[in-house]
């Protein structure tokens, strides 16, 4: 699961939707092998934020609630120490080709049960998601000593269009 560009096939994800390169690609989520869920729906849904690739532009997006947050739950059994980890912007096009809502405060979080949350990476003022239509961006994760099995990016600041719409269309997990 070594990282080497965003959205590879070698993330967890894709590993989880593949039954570790035994099937063709499915969606984990909606194959029941991890749960995806978002503070609220503006728009899309919890199973648009694990999707390895997406045949066009999407959706998907919270309520303009402040500190929104979309997750998974890698399920039963399964746990990952994060090195690197990439998000995909949604389509978010307000006429400016898709640099709606684009994030730019967040945070990467971890957790063992859903409920107590450890800070693996915070951004702040953050402009590496180019304001791009399903634009997308890698980081690495560092000093992260546990495995979780739970990941959530939480919304600590309003996004680019100075609202707490978190639109995000693929998050992917290495290490």
């Amino acid at each position: 699961l070594t990282f080497a560009s965003a959205f590879d096939t070698n993330g967890v994800l894709h590993h989880i939707g593949t039954a570790g390169g035994r099937e063709a690609y499915r969606n984990p989520h909606g194959a029941g092998r991890v749960v995806a869920a978002m503070s609220s729906v503006g728009n899309g849904s919890p199973e648009k934020f694990v999707q390895h690739q997406h045949a066009g532009s999407v959706y998907n997006f919270t309520r303009n609630e402040p500190n929104s947050w979309m997750s998974v739950d890698l399920g039963e059994g399964r746990s990952l120490r994060p090195d690197h980890y990439c998000l995909r912007h949604g389509h978010g096009n307000n006429g400016n080709n898709g640099s709606a809502h684009v994030l730019r405060h967040w945070r990467l979080e971890g957790s063992h049960d859903g409920r107590a949350w450890v800070a693996l990476r915070t951004h702040t003022n953050d402009a590496s998601i180019a304001t791009a239509s399903m634009a997308t961006a890698a980081w690495p994760v560092e000093g992260a000593t546990e495995a979780f099995r739970h990941f959530r990016i939480l919304q600590t600041g309003e996004n680019s269009n100075s609202n707490n719409h978190l639109m995000c269309a693929g998050i992917e997990l290495y290490g």
